[in-house]
Order: C-alpha cells, then sequence, then structure tokens
C-alpha cells in the first residue's frame, strides 16, 4: 500500500483537503497550507479502537471515521477506503 494518500480530514464543517501518511507507529494527516484549519494530526495505531465505513452527505460511501479509545473521532474522505480500514485495522490490532 502507498505510506502517503490524498485525503480530507472534516474538522467541524470543513473538510481539510491534505494527505494522509502511514508511518510504522502513527498515522498522520498533514493539511495543504491553503485551507482555512491548518496542521498536523497525528493518530498512533495503538490509540485507534474502531474503524467504520461512513457515508459523505448521507449518501457518499468514500469516508471513513477513524475513533480511539480516548472518545475522539476523525472522519476522512480517502478513496480505497476499505483498502485503507483493513491496514489501519491490521495496524492498531483489531479484527
Amino acid at each position: 500500500m502507498k505510506q502517503v494518500v490524498a485525503a480530507n480530514l472534516f474538522r467541524g464543517k470543513e473538510a481539510v483537503g491534505g494527505h494522509l501518511h502511514f508511518e510504522d507507529q502513527q498515522m498522520v494527516f498533514k493539511s495543504h497550507a491553503f485551507n482555512i484549519q491548518t496542521g498536523t494530526t497525528i493518530i498512533p495505531y495503538s490509540d485507534v479502537a474502531d474503524v467504520q465505513p461512513v457515508s459523505n452527505l448521507g449518501f457518499i460511501p468514500n469516508c471513513m471515521l477513524v475513533s480511539t479509545k480516548n472518545g475522539l473521532q476523525y472522519k476522512f474522505v480517502v478513496w480505497k477506503r476499505k483498502e485503507l480500514m483493513a491496514f489501519i485495522k491490521e495496524k492498531a490490532g483489531l479484527r
């Protein structure tokens, strides 16, 4: 699998564009500089409690929801979400 994929991360109502990097111990979202909300989001695989498919706007099947053990949720718009979800679950030790 690619180690970097294009993605959007919802921060409130804004879908922040950027790239999702898959590293050995964590996934890192790095936003493009021209978004209203910029910055880096780091999610260690050891913190992931669940990953599930969700729909964008209630009907577009292109999002995944990453939930952490401390209750945070991250909604990403991605291509090939099934592959990405399987990869994240494997790295997080989920079945």
